[in-house]
């Protein structure tokens, strides 16, 4: 589903409590450019002997994402539905405008584009139009200060601007000003003005510099909880209500703040409201408890994050919404690591203990396979179904969160279900005896905590004879497209067997639901991405 500007506020309570509800969230984003150093260029890496440090891969990335802009932000959020044995996903995709917020009038945003990078996402068929037409603007942490910073030195400053003072013989000017103070005091009055802003003019033409400075003056001294703005290159001047509240709208910074469990605070119920004000009183008490209920279940809430090559996605996260990057790759693990506690990226996931000469294959390429399986069963929201065919969706950001939470789904109900048929295996060879203590037989990744359920929430699964999908869904997530695995370079992908029926005692058996976040599978691969260019391969956010 896409979200637009016009639309961001109005669908951001439902979007929140999708987010709350969530067993885990994917992301995905798509950038204005990847790498700041020349194409086809070695940079100064041919004087290297062996594969470049963390320290190294992470400089480079952190210039890409201080230089580059996210163009769009996908995210799917996925919740158990337990009554009728599947997961239930909710694909989000965000056009991200990099124009500022009205209310930012005081900082200047600049930002490039690569043109290999727009070339392949042309090619993808990204719409560019879209980022300025009906993009959703953003404030980072960092810019909403400098706002303030700046806001309060230029309320300060203008405080000390001395008043005109007009000469009782300049009649048209006093004319002037009285009508002005009069088309602003007529406008604040209205029980029920037409528009939040009134412009003020010279009906003889544009207004001059001397006429601005007069109705700032008029504005600052006898209206001070307005504010004044020239319009149509100082053609008039707009008056509106110096509102705090816009101040402090940080547009799509919403969705990040949801995410990391910061500080919603400042979302107004009113947005949530009919445009009737009638229905809007009615509603407005009922909308105000159930915003302050998610609220809370978001800032409480510590989310499952998963993402595809997530080193550089999360760079350009933090760069986007947070401000700067760290100098050091350690302290950017620590900013990340306590902005989200739980990571995991499907990459890492899908190449964990596989052979470093396996060719490169993508987030597509990885899924198709599993299409072709149920288990575990997760399908489209019946209105986010657009997702449902591949065709013309690849490279935007919704999709692919999308094509992620398939992929982490699938790909982790087999693991997991390998592992517990590889410890089935061994505690049968190995009898335990009634001498050993229950908390030895506890480390080879047994009890409770190992039990199916996700966020992932601990319930005992049931089997899929008792609730049939629809039609539509079933259609949605299996298009039977032909898949070659001898083409995928990943063992684990290979072993892959979706012949049904007949039951496998010797064989694994996947089951509907992923095991919870305290079980011991998870150490293997949570909080770890793969950075296959360097010398380790991997980045550990929690070490």
């Amino acid at each position: 589903m896409e979200i637009d500007g016009d639309h961001f506020r109005k669908q951001l309570l439902s979007i929140l409590k999708n987010i709350a509800n969530a067993t885990f969230i994917s992301f995905d984003l798509e950038m204005s450019g990847i790498t700041t150093r020349p194409k086809h260029s070695a940079s100064d890496r041919s004087n290297d002997v062996g594969k470049p440090s963390l320290q190294h891969m992470y400089e480079e990335s952190r210039a890409a994402a201080e230089t580059f802009q996210v163009l769009q932000f996908g995210i799917t959020c996925v919740e158990e539905d337990h009554e009728r044995d599947y997961y239930l996903a909710r694909p989000y995709n965000f056009n991200v405008s990099p124009l500022l917020l009205a209310g930012a009038f005081e900082i200047e945003r600049k930002f490039s584009f690569s043109s290999s990078a727009c070339e392949f996402l042309y090619r993808n068929g990204f719409n560019f139009g879209k980022i300025f037409s009906s993009g959703i603007p953003y404030l980072s942490k960092e810019e909403e200060n400098e706002t303030r910073t700046r806001n309060n030195e230029r309320i300060k400053r203008t405080a000390t601007i001395p008043d005109v003072v007009i000469p009782l013989e300049e009649t048209e000017t006093l004319a002037f000003y009285r009508e002005s103070r009069n088309t602003i005091t007529t406008w604040i009055n209205a029980k029920k003005p037409k528009t939040e802003f009134v412009n003020v003019g010279n009906p003889k033409g544009s207004l001059n510099g001397y006429q601005r400075r007069l109705i700032h003056q008029l504005v600052r001294t006898e209206f001070p909880k307005y504010r004044t703005f020239a319009r149509n290159d100082g053609h008039f001047m707009q008056i509106e209500l110096l509102d705090q509240k816009q101040e402090d709208e940080v547009g799509l910074r919403w969705i990040f703040e949801a995410l990391s469990g910061g500080d919603l605070s400042d979302i107004e119920p009113a947005w949530f409201c009919s445009t009737s004000e009638e229905d809007k009183e009615q509603n407005l008490g009922a909308i105000t408890k159930e915003l302050k209920e998610v609220t809370e279940t978001l800032k409480a809430k510590k989310h499952v994050i998963v993402g595809h090559n997530l080193f550089m996605d999360l760079a350009f996260l933090y760069a986007t919404f947070v401000g700067k990057l760290p100098i050091l790759v350690e302290h950017f693990k620590e900013d990340i690591h306590q902005l989200f506690p739980f990571v995991i990226d499907t990459k890492y996931l899908s190449t964990h203990n596989a052979d470093s000469m396996n060719p490169r294959v993508n987030l597509k390429e990885l899924v198709e396979p599993f299409r072709k399986i149920q288990m575990p069963l997760i399908i489209l929201h019946e209105q986010h179904a657009g997702y449902g065919s591949s065709f013309g969706k690849s490279h935007e950001a919704g999709y692919d969160s999308w094509m992620t939470a398939e992929l982490f789904t699938k790909l982790t109900g087999k693991l997991y279900s390998e592992h517990q048929f590889a410890l089935k295996k061994k505690l049968n060879k190995e009898p335990i005896s009634s001498a050993t203590s229950e908390s030895e037989s506890g480390n080879a990744y047994s009890g409770d905590e190992d039990e199916p359920g996700g966020a992932l929430i601990d319930t005992t699964p049931r089997t899929m004879q008792d609730t049939i999908p629809s039609a539509w869904n079933e259609w949605q997530l299996n298009p039977l497209v032909p898949v070659f695995l001898s083409k995928n370079p990943f063992s684990l992908l290979d072993t892959i067997d979706d012949s049904p029926d007949e039951e496998d005692k010797d064989a694994p058996k996947i089951k509907q639901w992923l095991p919870s976040t305290k079980s011991k599978f998870w150490d293997v691969y949570k909080n770890k991405l793969r950075v296959n260019a360097t010398e380790s391969g991997v980045c550990d956010l929690a070490a």
